[in-house]
């Protein structure tokens, strides 16, 4: 008999004893005596039994926590090993072919995929100087070549796209800085010249100072190139890309006002439809216009005032962007367009 069907029985066995004689009160408290000590024990049992449980469930658990918890430290051995192996390619030795920029561009990268992502933008900071790369301009090609210790313009882009997809907010940050802080020097139709996660894309997580300042090094890009049809066509893309993929009301504002600016030279390429990044689908001048009429007043009045001056700019190189460039590369732009149908 289970402990449930005794503990249901057991009212009706005592209501009865009360209706009989002695010695049958007797005879039924031993009955209930036989019956309750086997409960009891039965009791005593699945309550062992689920404390045993229990224990064995708390014990699984903090040896789970303890795995993780090492496993957690042995990843964070490795990566630091690694980390420390790349920097090695950045220390001084005698051997004629250290400091290559194919060491230092592997160093960095390194760095990077092993989350020291803030570091590797760092050393960045140096190795890809404009005055690093001006005193290499100077030297024989049989000296410069294996011996230069900075890392050419594709590389740092890469460094760069790496740490701003690795959300960590102030690599991020040094990234997009830097990225800014070199953007006289990057061309807006090279997708080289640019992070892919940025190209027609956008990285919402961003933190609202990396957004603002990928912006300002787009609109220096476009302002310190030569003024084309390409440049102001890849301008307006990305500019799309960033107001579609961005839920800020402040970024969707700014952009909108920058949108407004060269509007009126995009709708005189003639074209409707422009291929956003890699082909992976069609941007409408509608949808541009959309962009444009998001465009609003800033609260903060400095920051206005940025904002009017690019735009004013722009506005002014986007009317000179009158030619088309046929140089190699070109072609895959230049057919992303489709005219405009009666």
């Amino acid at each position: 008999m289970s402990s449930t069907m005794i503990l249901r029985t057991l009212p009706i066995c005592i209501s009865r004893l009360a209706e009989c004689p002695m010695n049958a009160v007797m005879t039924a408290a031993l009955a209930a005596l036989a019956i309750l000590v086997p409960a009891s024990v039965t009791l005593s049992g699945y309550w062992l039994r689920e404390q045993s449980e229990k224990r064995q469930a708390l014990e699984k658990d903090q040896s789970e926590k303890q795995r993780a918890l090492e496993k957690e430290q042995e990843n964070g051995r490795l990566k630091l090993d690694a980390a420390m192996r790349a920097a090695e390619l950045f220390n001084p030795t005698n051997s004629p072919t250290h400091g290559t920029s194919a060491k230092c561009a592997a160093g960095l990268l390194a760095l990077v995929r092993v989350d020291f992502a803030e570091l590797a933008v760092a050393l960045l900071v140096d190795l890809w100087s404009s005055k690093v790369n001006q005193v290499n301009s100077t030297l024989p090609e049989y000296v410069k070549a294996p011996n230069s210790s900075g890392v050419s313009t594709e590389v740092a882009i890469q460094v760069i796209n790496a740490a701003l997809e690795m959300c960590e907010p102030d690599a991020q940050v040094m990234a997009a800085e830097l990225l800014c802080r070199n953007a006289d020097r990057l061309s807006i139709c090279n997708s080289l010249h640019w992070p892919s996660s940025v190209n027609s894309a956008w990285i919402p997580e961003l933190p609202v100072t990396a957004k603002l300042l990928i912006v300002d090094a787009l609109i220096q890009m476009a302002l310190t190139g030569e003024p084309t049809q390409n440049a102001l066509r890849e301008l307006a893309i990305r500019l799309y890309g960033i107001s579609a993929g961005d839920p800020e009301p402040r970024v969707k504002g700014c952009i909108g006002t920058l949108m407004q600016a060269i509007l009126p030279a995009v709708e005189d390429l003639g074209f409707t439809d422009f291929l956003k990044g890699p082909g992976q689908e069609y941007v409408k001048i509608t949808g541009m216009e959309r962009v444009a009429r998001l465009a609003s007043p800033q609260p903060d009045g400095y920051f206005e005032k940025i904002v009017e001056d690019r735009s004013e700019k722009l506005a002014r190189w986007s009317r000179e962007c009158t030619t088309l460039s046929y140089v190699p590369t070109m072609l895959a732009m230049a057919s992303c367009a489709l005219p405009k149908t009666a």
